[in-house]
Order: structure tokens, then C-alpha cells, then sequence
């Protein structure tokens, strides 16, 4: 196939989406369908990698550009020899659409609770450019065939929320690169922590977030480490986040002697490894691929029931899952139960995450959206 990828950035240097994007088209590339990019920005490093179609976007405001990549986008793709199309961003003449960032209609309810901030943030031109694109993408363009959404609470919000009927949305998991991330990194896990100061037996937790540290839940992370009964533990914040107001709070809080901050981290999984426990609680996210690599790194994840990626953690098998950011007592509660396991119970905790992850490789999701794409192809067949 000839399959054509919308996606802004291309690269390997920016958040998650960007390195799905990336290692989707690595995977589809090695299973021998030629891959294009459509996008605004792409590494130089990866330029021999893919074909790639310039957008010409307009900085002018956020709205601009928002509208003007998507418009513009759209433009490409109903020209360009490409057999199948797929969206990882707003750009409403693809053949799926793949929801990398959720609905920002539900992001707005959880950002702004009032229901005046609410409205009035709605007539801001950069919100209002959002939802008019992601109705575009939802519910009125006539391309899209098909959503593609990472968990099932996304599936849930999108029926809910954009009104999107239950058979043209299908669930992926994310794939995670088991080259890079295996229980195999913890033989490092000794070194990582002396480098970081951690005496013999001292539990390191693990949080990690390149940014938006509030919506990642990190405040009441601090609040349940202060409550934590067990005084000895450790947590290690990585990311380029407001660190600075963190570390105010954290002496608030009498924790600053239990917090390290460390910048972001190109070999994150020598951090997963040496921790005893990885913990993202967020406020509402589609799918974080943190928990993924963390657990194929054989370290356990505490994260929120609102975040998408409790879909793939079993409560005290290979995980912990608290209804909300704001249950700061349970999560302090699972803090001190996981420091206080034995080692036996800790290398199960271990194994089991390690089996759980390995069935969500790049090459399994890959292969999945492959199917979607053959699927839609026909869909366009019949119709045509």
C-alpha cells in the first residue's frame, strides 16, 4: 500500500505521539508498504527515511495555525497518489483518523470546571479553532471512515461527547519498542541509582512527564507522598515541567528532601529499571506510552482510573489503579503497601508486567492498523 500520514512534526526528539508516528511508519516501512509523511516539521536525520510533503502553516496565532495546517494538509492528501490515508492531527480529508490527543471538548470540562470560565473560554479563538476541528474530524467530514482511539475511555468519551456511533470506532493499544525497553535494562538498575544517590534498599518512585505536570497529577502525587506513612521513599521527577514552582511546593510540604528533578532523559529506560514503582496519576489522558515502557521494563505502574492506560494494569498484579488524581489517600495507601512487598512478591509484580507488555509491540499495532486500512479500502471499493 501506498499510505500517506498526516502528522505536524515529525520526530523523534518531541513527545509520544511524535515517536508513534515514527516507529509506526518504521514498522510499516519493514512490512514492505511505502510510507509518506505530510507534516510541517521533520528531523534531518529522518528525512531518508520517508517521503515527505512540506504544509505551509501560518504562526500568525495558535487558531491560525491549527486552521491553516488543516487546511492545507487536506489540500495534499486529496492530491497525492496515496492509496490510504491516515490522521495522527486535525486534517479532515483523511481515511482514518487516529485520536492522539483526546476530546477537547472533555479537556475544557476538566481544565475549566466553572460553567462561565467554561463558556467564555469556549468564545477564545484558539479553543473555538479546536472544537470546530475536531467536529470536522468527528462527525462532518465525509472522508473519515474510521475513528481509531487508544483506550477504552477514550471509545467511551468520543461516543459520549462527539457523538460518534460505536461501529466506526475501533480501540488500539499503543505498541511499545521492546528493543529499547525490556526487563533486561534492569541489570542496570544498580548503577542508575548510586548516580542518583540512593543508599541500599531505599525505594525510588518514578515520575515522568515532558510537560503539563499538573494535568499529569504530579501536586497530588507530592500530597500523597507527604501522607505516605513510610518516610524512606524517594521520588525522582523527570521532564522540562515548571520545576521551579514544584520545588516550592514540595518544601511546602516538608517533602524536599525526598524529591529529585532531573531534565528530560534521552535513555529513560535505565530510569524505569531502577525504580521501584512508576506513577502517573493524570488528570485525563488518552493513552500515556510512559506506563507502557514502564512496564515492559518490568517496573510497576500507579496510575488514575481517568487515564487511558489503566486499561492494560491489573490492580496488584502488575499495577495499582486510583479512581482519580484526587484519591491522594488511596494512592498513598498503594505507596506504602508496594514499598513494604518482599522481593518475591516484587519479581512476580515484575514478570507479570513484562508478559502484559510484550503482547502491545510496535509491530502488533502496526499490523492491527494495517487490517483497519484494508478494511477501509474495501469500504471505498463498495462505494466507488
Amino acid at each position: 500500500m501506498n499510505i500517506g500520514i498526516v502528522k505536524r512534526i515529525f520526530s523523534l526528539r518531541r513527545g509520544g505521539s511524535e515517536r508513534y508516528c515514527v516507529n509506526l511508519t518504521r514498522a510499516l516501512r519493514a512490512m514492505g508498504h511505502h510510507v509518506s509523511i505530510v507534516g510541517e516539521q521533520i528531523d534531518p536525520e529522518l528525512q531518508d527515511q520517508v517521503d515527505f510533503y512540506r504544509v505551509k502553516v501560518s504562526h500568525v496565532s495558535s487558531w491560525a495555525k491549527n486552521r491553516s495546517f488543516a487546511r492545507n494538509s487536506s489540500e495534499i492528501v486529496r492530491t497525492a497518489p496515496f492509496d490510504i490515508t491516515l490522521g495522527l492531527c486535525h486534517s479532515p480529508a483523511v481515511d482514518v483518523f487516529r485520536v492522539t490527543i483526546g476530546s477537547h471538548r472533555h479537556w475544557m470540562d476538566l481544565r475549566y470546571r466553572g460553567r462561565w470560565q467554561r463558556g467564555l473560554q469556549c468564545l477564545n479563538p484558539r479553543h473555538r479553532a479546536v472544537l470546530q476541528l475536531d467536529g470536522a474530524m468527528f462527525r462532518r467530514s465525509p472522508s473519515v471512515r474510521r475513528i481509531v482511539v487508544q483506550s477504552r475511555l477514550d471509545k467511551r468519551l468520543v461516543m459520549e461527547r462527539e457523538q460518534v456511533a460505536e461501529d466506526k470506532i475501533d480501540v488500539v493499544y499503543n505498541g511499545v519498542d521492546t528493543t529499547v525497553f525490556h526487563p533486561g535494562v534492569r541489570r542496570q538498575a544498580d548503577q542508575v541509582r548510586h548516580e542518583l544517590g540512593f543508599h541500599d534498599g531505599q525505594p525510588m518512585i518514578l515520575f515522568a512527564s515532558a510537560y503539563n505536570w499538573r494535568l499529569k497529577g504530579l501536586k497530588q502525587l507530592f500530597h500523597a507522598m507527604q501522607t505516605m506513612r513510610y518516610q524512606g521513599a524517594c521520588l525522582v521527577v523527570v521532564g522540562n515541567g515548571p520545576r521551579k514552582h514544584f520545588a516550592s511546593l514540595a518544601e511546602r510540604l516538608g517533602i524536599e528532601q525526598r524529591v529529585k528533578f532531573l531534565d528530560r532523559q534521552p535513555r529513560i529506560a535505565r530510569l524505569y529499571a531502577a525504580a521501584d514503582l512508576f506513577v502517573l496519576p493524570s488528570v485525563y489522558e488518552p493513552f500515556p506510552n510512559v506506563n507502557l515502557e514502564s512496564m515492559a521494563c518490568g517496573t510497576p505502574v500507579l496510575t488514575s482510573a481517568s487515564c487511558g492506560g489503566a486499561d492494560l494494569v491489573e490492580d496488584g498484579v502488575n499495577g495499582y489503579v486510583v479512581p482519580s488524581p484526587e484519591a491522594v489517600r488511596e494512592m498513598a495507601d498503594r505507596l506504602d503497601h508496594h514499598v513494604a512487598l518482599s522481593q518475591d512478591q516484587r519479581a512476580r509484580m515484575s514478570h507479570d508486567c513484562w508478559e502484559r507488555a510484550k503482547k502491545f509491540t510496535v509491530q502488533a499495532n502496526a499490523e492491527t492498523m494495517v487490517t483497519i486500512f484494508e478494511q477501509v479500502l474495501r469500504e471505498k471499493s463498495r462505494a466507488a
